[in-house]
């Protein structure tokens, strides 16, 4: 469990190597469903600290943001009235755990708010009730990191979505937020028809400038649930990405596919040139 943590750190800080990736990923598959979640949504808190803060510097995690970090964390643990509200915010869409790497370097505050986060994970079996209530935060965490990303990290784009005549795709919008420097994202999206998840599923493609455009990075496989009007869904490339110059959303056999042929694209963003 240590080991997760620290390489949870790693990878929100973007200093991930590839056989630490292959770890991590190995790890993530070993936990229950619920405890992904909730790892992740730790993950994306630290990752929205990291983009608040200037990475150009390497100037010290402020004591306050260390704190809300940690705060942040151990909120995730302790015990809260059950609630049948809904939560606020668009629902999320958790992503496989997915290999990274990135080539950032950050110490200090961070890595304490990381180990305090770890300390307050508990090593028992997490009851029905305690899994009910990772969803609302999961929504949080990506959403938190969406906003900072797009107020304090500088490196970040937001590209609207265009729909094409795909069947899926018809009325659909929203947009993609990509940091180069940070190597995360998400993508927010409205109106993209349901999918069952037993026959086909969505996929993300990242077109890098400086990689050969028959091969995009593998943005990751998604799914749009029945009732939501509105998704988030973090981005996780599986290698990074330099300058991301189109991102696409394509309909896929269940599982996802490693080279698309293409041939049914839902949704486009573009850089304008």
């Amino acid at each position: 469990d240590e080991r997760l943590g620290e390489l949870l750190m790693q990878r929100a800080i973007g200093a991930l190597s590839a056989p630490e990736a292959d770890a991590l990923s190995q790890a993530l598959a070993r936990l229950p469903q619920g405890e992904v979640a909730r790892w992740e949504a730790a993950a994306a808190e630290l990752t929205a600290a990291l983009a608040a803060t200037d990475a150009e510097t390497h100037d010290p995690l402020p004591v306050t943001l260390a704190e809300r970090v940690i705060s942040n964390g151990e909120a995730h643990v302790r015990p809260q009235p059950r609630s049948t509200a809904a939560p606020v915010g668009a629902p999320v869409v958790a992503l496989p755990a997915r290999r990274t790497s990135g080539v950032a370097a950050w110490s200090g505050w961070l890595a304490a708010a990381a180990l305090a986060l770890w300390v307050a994970v508990p090593r028992e079996a997490r009851s029905p009730d305690v899994a009910n209530r990772e969803a609302p935060v999961a929504v949080d965490s990506v959403a938190l990191l969406r906003d900072s990303l797009l107020t304090r990290d500088g490196a970040s784009e937001r590209l609207a979505w265009t729909a094409t005549a795909d069947s899926t795709a018809l009325g659909a919008s929203g947009d993609v937020v990509w940091s180069s420097r940070a190597q995360r994202g998400v993508m927010r999206i409205a109106g993209l028809q349901a999918n069952d998840r037993r026959r086909w599923q969505y996929q993300l493609w990242i077109f890098d400038k400086s990689r050969d455009q028959k091969y995009p990075v593998d943005g990751g496989v998604f799914d749009v649930p029945q009732g939501t009007g509105e998704v988030l869904v973090p981005i996780d490339a599986r290698v990074p990405v330099s300058d991301a110059v189109m991102f696409a959303i394509t309909v896929e056999p269940a599982g996802g596919v490693v080279v698309s042929t293409r041939e049914r694209v839902a949704l486009l963003a573009q850089r304008k040139i």
